[in-house]
């Protein structure tokens, strides 16, 4: 399932993970796992035992951010250090398709901008790779509001891949859903963002292009791939610092969302 290496040793890979243990957190402070969360009017709870969740609660009406997110941005696209992340049982509990989520690596994420109202997406112009599902009567995502969807871009080079099974770039065949239209699924959502080559310079230029790929799995199984090259090439030079989290904004109710665990990594 993964190109990291097999011992995660420190010397080897650094990174930010949440098993959320912790009973109480305060809004906005950094946490000593590098984790800040952040909500506006609802509010943010974790478990006190070994093995917790976290509740994201929204109780605003409209347009109401919470979110889980590396108090640095510490993940960059660079050449030969691969990224991957975890998140273990992603689910809308109260008016999933209300929800606007995304989980996943992204540069400047300040619960403020990562989406896009109305079901759009996610920003438009940014680093980022990870999973997005939009709220109900989304103008672009009406055909599939309930799903999730694969999402990476270089800036504005950004590619989404919905995961309904009559999509051939979906690899599992099967609608996979955050909101089945009266509860939530709950899914372990992966992936990897893994650089493959730098592309030789003109006349012995040093390279300024790179190629990646970008795998996505669900509950352990491949779901999708993104291929960043051609039209969805790197350019080194122009590559910024992703954030890792979990962001939710709601739309017209209250609502809830749950997590149990968060993992990211890169090779140093």
């Amino acid at each position: 399932m993964n190109l990291l290496p097999v011992e995660y040793h420190k010397e080897m890979v650094y990174g930010v993970e949440d098993d959320f243990c912790h009973g109480a957190i305060a809004t906005g402070v950094a946490q000593d796992n590098g984790f800040t969360f952040t909500h506006a009017v609802g509010a943010i709870t974790t478990g006190d035992a070994r093995c917790g969740i976290a509740t994201m609660t929204f109780t605003a009406a409209d347009n109401e951010y919470c979110s889980i997110l590396t108090t640095n941005e510490i993940f960059e696209f660079v050449s030969g250090k691969p990224i991957r992340f975890i998140a273990k049982s992603v689910t809308p509990v109260t008016l999933g398709n209300e929800l606007n989520i995304f989980v996943g690596c992204m540069e400047d994420m300040d619960t403020a901008t990562e989406m896009i109202d109305a079901g759009a997406g996610p920003r438009a112009d940014s680093d980022m790779f990870g999973f997005y599902t939009p709220e109900a009567g989304g103008a672009v995502f009406a055909a599939t509001e309930d799903l999730w969807h694969c999402v990476s871009s270089f800036g504005a080079l950004q590619q989404i891949t919905a995961l309904n099974a009559a999509n051939p770039l979906n690899l599992t065949g099967q609608d996979i859903k955050a909101w089945d239209g009266a509860a939530g699924v709950a899914h372990c959502l992966s992936a990897e963002w893994v650089p493959c080559n730098m592309v030789p310079g003109v006349a012995g230029a040093a390279p300024t292009l790179m190629d990646a790929e970008v795998r996505f799995w669900v509950d352990g199984a491949l779901a999708c791939k993104h291929q960043m090259r051609g039209a969805f090439q790197i350019t080194v030079a122009g590559t910024q610092e992703m954030n890792f989290g979990l962001v939710g904004l709601n739309i017209t109710d209250i609502a809830s969302l749950t997590v149990d665990y968060l993992k990211c990594e890169q090779v140093r």
